[in-house]
């Protein structure tokens, strides 16, 4: 794992994925870490050196202190502070939601960033569109999560025993807990992302002007699911008018899946990657 520390004393962490070639960013959704792409990368190695990152508050990356930022610049933040771990140069990315969402926008704020991008339902609200406040689903729901179990057998059981992990693939949840839990020292283990981080992570989200999207011209992947969604509808709807704003955009849907879907089949959307990005690598 290598450290990254942002400019207000915070740190995100980039896993080696391991694998052969170019490196291949990868980044992961709120509440979730790199553990997520655990069933994607083994379908990708013999193709590129794959990285993941845990954003700040997430995954091996704990908070350092009180009332942590979350604003969406600090994820910008950390995106480019991992391209520049990583050589600095035009390189490639996948990401997942919240990751997607950073990913994009750090090629909008610092064009050149990419060389190309895969992204899986990023969470970008477009005007007029209602933000998340105190009383949406995913924010209380986010507040009431159960963050302490008495190992990571107990939490990955609870995980796993109902939606959306239940429908995931199960080496996928069990990558995210063992990445996402922590010794407590009351012999537990604890959730390294709060509920309460997840939750102001949702509230920190403000519109975004999909117009300014033209200026990102390098070839980009916006990934929905089209199973019906079944507690945030937003990022399915907003795949489609993200791609046709942007400069070299196009639309995946995958009929099957979810928001969750690397996690939910990881081969199916480790090939859809490897088609956009492959030949990229060799430009």
């Amino acid at each position: 794992m290598m450290r990254l520390t942002t400019s207000d004393g915070e740190h995100a962490v980039l896993h080696d994925l391991g694998g052969h070639g170019p490196p291949l960013l990868m980044t992961h959704g709120n509440g979730l870490n790199a553990g997520m792409w655990a069933t994607v990368v083994p379908h990708l190695q013999d193709t590129f050196r794959c990285w993941g990152l845990d954003f700040r508050g997430h995954g091996a990356s704990r908070p350092q202190h009180d009332g942590m930022s979350v604003e969406r610049s600090r994820f910008v933040e950390e995106v480019l502070g991992a391209v520049n771990a990583l050589g600095g140069e035009p390189m490639l990315a996948a990401g997942h939601s919240l990751g997607a969402a950073s990913l994009l926008l750090a090629e909008l704020n610092h064009p050149g960033t990419y060389r190309g991008l895969y992204l899986y339902e990023p969470v970008l609200v477009p005007d007029g569109f209602p933000m998340p406040d105190s009383d949406h689903e995913l924010v209380v729901a986010s507040r009431r999560r159960r963050i302490r179990f008495a190992t990571v057998d107990e939490a990955y059981e609870r995980f796993v025993s109902k939606p959306p992990f239940s429908l995931c693939e199960p080496a996928a949840v069990r990558a995210y807990v063992e990445i996402g839990t922590y010794p407590s020292g009351d012999d537990a283990v604890r959730l390294s992302c709060s509920g309460d981080t997840e939750a102001r992570i949702y509230e920190s989200g403000e519109p975004v002007d999909y117009s300014a999207f033209g200026a990102v011209t390098c070839p980009t992947v916006v990934a929905r699911g089209d199973s019906p969604a079944m507690w945030n509808t937003i990022p399915p709807q907003v795949a489609q008018p993200i791609a046709e704003a942007l400069g070299n955009g196009r639309l995946e849907a995958f009929a099957e899946l979810s928001h969750f879907g690397p996690m939910e089949n990881g081969g199916r959307v480790a090939k859809a990657i490897r088609a956009h990005l492959e030949p990229l690598a060799a430009a």
